[in-house]
């Protein structure tokens, strides 16, 4: 288990509520943007996970693995991240190049 504090996520309401249900098992953000990076997100840290910012539903869950893909291995279906959510996050991040995946 970490000993540092969680790491706050904010996320939209859809993926928030996907992520509390376990419908969605993992994160996915360009690696090096504000924080979401390898010296930050890693096994065994908690990741506080907030519809918006608001003080309310939050959840907080374990990161269980991470790893770092290129873009062009974002469409490859083996790497267990669902096409919806790839689809969600380049819209959101266009310009990224490489992905940062977090495990919960």
């Amino acid at each position: 288990m970490s000993d540092r504090k969680p790491y706050f996520c904010p996320v939209n309401k859809e993926h928030y509520f996907k992520l509390e249900s376990g419908e969605q098992g993992c994160e996915i953000r360009p690696n090096n943007h504000r924080g979401w990076n390898e010296n930050n997100i890693y096994q065994g840290r908690y990741l506080k996970l907030s519809n918006g910012y608001g003080n309310y539903n939050r959840v907080t869950k374990i990161i269980t693995r991470t790893f770092v893909i290129p873009n062009e291995w974002c469409e490859m279906t083996d790497i267990g991240v669902a096409p919806w959510h790839i689809h969600a996050v380049k819209k959101i991040y266009p310009n990224a190049t490489e992905w940062l995946v977090a495990y919960v």
